[in-house]
Parts: structure tokens; C-alpha cells; sequence
């Protein structure tokens, strides 16, 4: 059994939302990982809420897509109230926080985009990787290019896939009856290639929503003419995001082609986790959240007649679908569940503290940016 660990701040890239917690409880939100993370450790956690407002920084931070402001506050922070690690739950933060935290303190970072070539770079030219003593990485496909370009072992490099509430993502039996394939989220999606997929299926109806809780822009279906079976929908919140996936027939989540392997991947647990058959793009990383052939259909990047293909092949046999359905239900219960993810988190700040510092101190500055 392991002391509690009581100076260890959880860092989330996420803006403060009033009466989360209280969603959460209520059953109209999923639980949050970096809420339930920082109960783990004594509910020390930081996120967007302490960012003071500073034009060049601002300005900065949107060329860079580091969150300099929070790394600025988080070093205050642990420097005045003694804080012996860090959990960086997003590289925005973690890359700026590996130039500013002292040696002292240990420091785990998640990657979301770890085979961005310019972050590589970055780190590379700034020798980061030797500041930081746990990098996961949320594939194991972009753990093992991490190690590669960064030239770090196993033991410091790690896959760690996020989680999805399996109990608040469940089939709700006795709802309305699944009747479209629906296609959700924002992130590095390709409408377009699914929007002339289905113009070779027109008695298919099909549903785009378009949306993120977390980013803001274009998806690349403005430019497209919609063909009479597709509507757009609002984007709504979790609790009537599970009628959305309920009334799916197939969920797709089609993906460009780009070194963001695991875009798409809450959209394909929550899919899934909901008992609905998928259909999405092979990439590296979000392939690991399916089991192909068993839960979800792969499809290449761009490929028109494939994913036109794959949802005929779906549509054309439901009992193979509910087939699986149950299946991606199965295995997100077996594999993906947020007290798994938790426990793996717990796990590895567990063996960074119990374990001699592996960061190299040559490179190390101390607490200067």
C-alpha cells in the first residue's frame, strides 16, 4: 500500500463550467477525468479558471497552441505551496511547464497530438524530453513513434488511452427506435467524405452534428452541397447527446488524414459504449479503440466508395450491426472505463514517486522560462 500523496496538482486545459460537479451527480453529465483524478490526490487541481488576461501572451499562445498563462500560474503555485509533482493532462501545458518547473518536482504529461512534427521539433531543439519523467501518450501507436523520434525508452514513454463513463454511455432500452446514421464532433473530422458517400445512398438518412465542447471552427461540410438525406443538427449536451447515439443505426466518425492518429476517439467510445456499430477511419491511434470486424468497420482516409460500402453493409444488415453494437459495449466496459483510466494515472504518478528521478539534470533550468 502506497502513503497518500497529498502535494501532487492535477493540470487540466479545460475552462471552469458552473455547476459541473452537480451535472455529474445528477446523472445529466459524464463524469469528468480530471475532477475525479484530483479527488484521488486531495482534490488539488487547476484549470483555465486561474489564467490572467495578458494580450502578448495571448497572442503567443495562439501561434504556438501552448498554454503559456496557465503554466506561468501552475509554476507560482507550486512554488508557494509546495507541490512535490505535477499531472499535465494536455502537452498545451505540460511542453511550457517542462521549461519552468524545477528538477525538484516530478512531472507526468499527457499527449494528445504527440506525433505533431512541430511539436517534435520543439521538444527536440529544447531537449524537453529529458525534463519530463512519465510522457503517455493516448495510443500506443503514437507512444511507440514518441519513443522513436525522442529517443526514449519504454519505461518513460507510455500508452495510456482515454476513458469513457460506460455507466453514463449505456444503452437505454425501451427508447426511440435507431433509425440514421449519424456522424458527431468537430475535431479533424472529414464531413465531405462521408457527405459524397452518402449521395450514393439516398434512401440512407443521415445526421451531421457538427460540434465540440472543447474547440471552435470549420468542419469542411460548408463547402459541401448537401444532398437531401443529410440534415444538420445542433450540437447538444451529454445527456441528450445519449438519445443522439441511441436513435443511431451506425455512428461514423470519418477522420482526415493528418499526424492527429487519435482524433475521433471520444466519439467512437461513446459510440460504442452506447451499443451502436461504428464505422471510421484507419489511423494509428484511433484504430485502437475498436476491434475491427467485431465492433467497428475501418475505412482508409478519403476513400468515397468505402465508406459508402461500409454503411450499406451495415445499414443493409442489422442483425450484424446489433451484433456489434453489443460487441464496442462490451469492450469498452472490459477496457476503456474512466475507473481504469484512473487507476492507471494513479499507477504511474505512484511509480514516478517511488521511483529515482530518470530526467537528465544537464538540461534542466531550474524554475526559468
Amino acid at each position: 500500500m502506497h502513503e497518500p500523496v497529498t502535494k501532487i496538482l492535477v493540470v487540466a486545459t479545460n475552462a471552469p463550467v458552473p455547476g459541473l460537479a452537480a451535472a455529474v451527480q445528477q446523472g445529466f453529465h459524464q463524469r469528468v477525468d480530471y475532477l475525479e483524478l484530483a479527488e484521488r490526490f486531495g482534490n488539488h487541481h487547476v484549470d483555465y479558471g486561474i489564467v490572467r488576461p495578458n494580450r502578448m501572451l495571448e497572442r503567443l499562445e495562439g501561434i504556438t497552441r501552448l498554454d503559456l498563462r496557465l503554466a506561468l500560474q501552475v509554476n507560482q503555485i507550486v512554488h508557494s505551496a509546495g507541490y512535490q509533482a505535477v499531472i499535465s493532462l494536455s502537452e498545451r501545458v505540460g511542453i511550457p511547464l517542462a521549461l519552468m518547473l524545477p528538477q525538484t518536482v516530478r512531472h507526468l504529461v499527457i499527449f494528445h497530438h504527440g506525433m505533431s512534427a512541430h511539436k517534435l521539433q520543439l521538444i527536440r531543439t529544447l531537449h524537453l524530453q529529458h525534463r519530463w519523467d512519465i510522457v503517455a501518450a493516448i495510443s500506443e501507436a503514437e507512444a511507440k513513434g514518441m519513443r522513436q523520434a525522442l529517443g526514449l525508452p519504454a519505461e518513460r514513454v507510455v500508452a495510456l488511452h482515454t476513458p469513457v463513463d460506460a455507466a453514463f454511455y449505456q444503452p437505454q432500452p425501451g427508447r426511440q427506435q435507431a433509425s440514421v446514421v449519424q456522424s458527431l464532433g468537430l475535431s479533424h473530422r472529414d464531413y465531405p467524405t462521408l457527405i459524397r458517400a452518402m449521395r450514393r445512398l439516398p434512401h440512407i438518412p443521415c445526421h451531421l452534428r457538427v460540434g465540440s465542447s472543447w474547440i471552435s471552427g470549420r468542419s469542411g461540410h460548408e463547402r459541401e452541397v448537401l444532398p437531401a438525406n443529410i440534415s444538420l443538427q445542433p450540437f447538444v449536451p451529454p445527456v441528450q447527446l445519449r438519445t443522439c447515439y441511441q436513435q443511431s443505426r451506425i455512428v461514423v466518425v470519418s477522420i482526415k488524414a493528418s499526424t492527429q492518429w487519435s482524433a475521433g476517439c471520444t466519439s467512437v467510445q461513446a459510440a460504442q459504449a452506447m451499443g451502436r456499430p461504428v464505422i471510421a477511419t484507419r489511423r494509428p491511434g484511433l484504430a485502437e479503440y475498436v476491434d475491427e470486424g467485431r465492433t467497428a468497420l475501418l475505412v482508409e482516409p478519403g476513400d468515397t466508395d468505402g465508406m459508402a460500402d461500409a454503411i450499406a453493409t451495415l445499414w443493409e444488415n442489422p442483425d450484424r450491426a446489433e451484433r456489434m453494437g453489443q460487441a464496442g459495449r462490451q469492450l469498452m466496459a472490459e477496457r476503456f472505463t474512466i475507473e481504469q483510466w484512473l487507476d492507471r494515472v494513479v499507477e504511474l504518478t505512484h511509480k514516478m514517486m517511488d521511483c529515482p528521478a530518470q530526467r537528465s539534470t544537464s538540461t534542466m533550468t531550474g524554475s526559468a522560462v
